[in-house]
């Protein structure tokens, strides 16, 4: 069977590409990204809308709102630290991919699980530190919104627990790399 242009291009048949991953945990955890991807997508359309009435209300009704900068912040920390878990799982945070192709398969074996440790350690880290300080600011309110920031400091360990999740997801079936995605 004669491979397809885009087999071709990319060196990997139909079926290897589009592998699930063979543990429950993992299809959960991936439908799991897929949720909150869609549903941070929504919210960074809303954060936009909300940034243009802002300066519409600003600048043409001489009238700005006083916790829409506040509001959009906040957010913006929170699609931040969960979109961090989903970038993880997709393997598209920034990596040196030159380096994998330059040294020898065993070596490139290496690196992998050596900054797949470390990832694990420093959102382990994180986890433990957001957890402590979203404690010690929990009487602190925030300005024009008056929300206790405890909720904004909890974006740092529950998206550091779910990039965790990710990281141990990708040690586990690792995402094609990104050269293979942007080739396909």
């Amino acid at each position: 069977m004669k491979p397809s242009s885009n087999e071709a291009v990319v060196g990997l048949s139909t079926s290897q590409q589009d592998h699930r991953p063979k543990w429950a945990m993992i299809r959960w955890l991936d439908m799991l990204n897929a949720l909150v991807l869609n549903f941070l997508a929504g919210v960074m359309g809303l954060l936009a809308c909300l940034g243009i009435a802002q300066v519409v209300a600003r600048y043409v009704l001489k009238s700005p709102f006083g916790w829409s900068e506040e509001f959009i912040r906040f957010a913006l920390i929170w699609c931040v630290f969960l979109g961090a878990g989903v970038v993880v799982r997709r393997g598209m945070l920034v990596a040196v991919e030159a380096i994998f192709i330059a040294v020898p398969a065993s070596v490139a074996r290496i690196i992998s699980v050596f900054s797949v440790v470390v990832s694990v350690v420093f959102w382990a880290i994180l986890v433990y530190y957001g957890w402590t300080v979203s404690g010690m600011v929990g009487t602190l309110m925030s300005g024009s919104l008056e929300l206790p920031m405890r909720y904004v400091y909890l974006a740092i360990p529950i998206g550091a627990f779910l990039a965790l999740l990710n990281t141990i997801a990708v040690a586990v079936d690792p995402p094609p790399s990104v050269i293979v995605q942007a080739a396909s």
